[in-house]
């Protein structure tokens, strides 16, 4: 990541004040994947069997990842954050109960 700081000089009420700010110049770069949300899906289904409840881009840190949640047999939600680029299975969690998960009010859907 690249920082540029610039420095004004700022009159104010006949007195000079120097103002510093700084800037990034390198944003992030858009979120993309070369795995497939169907691979992902498979990968997912594979380690859980049962219903794809989400599945999302995400940043985690400078890194792209794939969000997935999975509703099995016995109603537990099981999560996944896969590699973007591998599909490599980073984390995994079960949460068991789904009534938990935050609910965005302006979002009709949720």
């Amino acid at each position: 990541m690249k920082i540029a700081a610039f420095t004004s000089i700022v009159a104010v009420a006949g007195t000079l004040f120097a103002v510093q700010a700084v800037a990034e110049t390198d944003a992030l770069p858009p979120l993309s994947s070369p795995l497939t949300f169907d691979q992902a899906i498979a990968i997912a289904l594979d380690h859980a069997p049962g219903q794809i409840v989400e599945i999302g881009l995400e940043r985690e840190a400078e890194d792209v990842v794939i969000d997935i949640e999975v509703l099995n047999d016995a109603g537990e939600e099981v999560e996944f954050l896969l590699d973007a680029q591998t599909g490599e299975i980073l984390a995994t969690w079960t949460d068991d109960d789904i009534n938990d998960d935050m609910v965005n009010e302006n979002d009709p859907d949720s």
